[in-house]
């Protein structure tokens, strides 16, 4: 069974989990808080027609990097398109340091390194995963929730200075999406099938918390990226929606609905370039990239 027909399936069955009685076996308890609006943010489109759209990357010049069925994009500020990879076994996470771009194949389970100066591909290394994430130190963080073949690896470690994997680094029971904490002391996931939001300390991986839970039946939680203030930003995949959350006290809110839902729904999020501000962009199934601007007193500035 391939990667999408694994990751239709677990899209699928999430509405089945969250009406039954499963329960991730989890350290804390989490709690449904309610959280006033988030004002009005404005939808527009930047791209659209592109392959499933998994991730996406800011390239610190107002464009992205975007990973589809097969292919990586390159978006530029303009919102002129072009290919970069074509070929690739469904492309996954992305992130990019200096001119390097390092992403994931998740049908073979490989990490890539690209030099955008010269289009030079590496060879590739064992680091099977989907979310993606550096940290300040150059290790990869990845995770395998399990829908993609096998077993949940919870979230693993690549390690940039010997090119080792420590697998299953913390034993998170699912994990999808990854951001750091503006204190570069946690990272946060999410789980795909119970909405939960988990926190992971850098220092202890196996000592991690379900920081809140979004208040929503079928969330389908995909990916999250966190600002500069403290909010995480969240993606649910089949609800369609971008969430607003305070990991602190649990509060959400909906930032924007009715993107797209069900199997074509929002995959990733991401702060990036604006012209002279900030906006979250949202890349879809759907093979749209969304651009969310913000409303006014709104501050959005990436983690460093």
């Amino acid at each position: 069974m391939g990667v999408s027909r694994n990751r239709t399936r677990a899209l699928l069955i999430v509405a089945a989990i969250a009406a039954g009685t499963v329960a991730a076996a989890t350290p804390a308890a989490a709690t449904w808080t309610a959280a006033p609006m988030c004002g009005d943010w404005q939808v527009e489109t930047v791209a659209r027609g592109l392959e499933q759209l998994e991730n996406l990357e800011p390239d610190d010049n107002g464009g992205f990097y975007l990973s589809g069925k097969s292919k990586v994009y390159h978006v530029d500020a303009a919102g002129q398109v072009r290919t970069v990879l074509d070929g690739m076994g469904a492309p996954g996470g992305l992130q990019l340091d200096g001119s390097r771009l390092s992403f994931l194949t998740r049908q073979d389970g490989k990490l890539w390194h690209l030099d955008t100066t010269t289009d030079q591909l590496s060879a590739p290394v064992d680091f099977a995963g989907n979310g993606l994430l550096r940290l300040p130190d150059g290790d990869l963080l990845t995770t395998w929730v399990g829908t993609e073949g096998g077993q949940s690896k919870g979230v693993s470690r690549y390690l940039n200075d010997s090119g080792a994997v420590v697998p299953n680094w913390s034993t998170v029971p699912r994990s999808e999406g990854l951001a750091l904490s503006p204190d570069h002391r946690a990272v946060y996931t999410d789980d795909l099938f119970t909405g939960q939001i988990i926190r992971v300390p850098l220092d202890s991986p196996d000592t991690w918390t379900v920081a809140t839970t979004v208040p929503s039946l079928i969330p389908g939680l995909d990916d999250l990226t966190m600002s500069q203030d403290g909010m995480l930003y969240a993606a649910a995949h089949v609800e369609g929606s971008i969430y607003r959350v305070n990991p602190e006290t649990g509060a959400s809110c909906v930032v924007a609905s009715g993107l797209s839902n069900g199997w074509t729904g929002p995959s990733s999020v991401r702060i990036g370039q604006d012209g002279d501000g900030s906006a979250l962009y949202v890349t879809g199934f759907d093979g749209t990239l969304r651009r969310l601007v913000p409303p006014p007193g709104v501050e959005l500035a990436p983690v460093r």
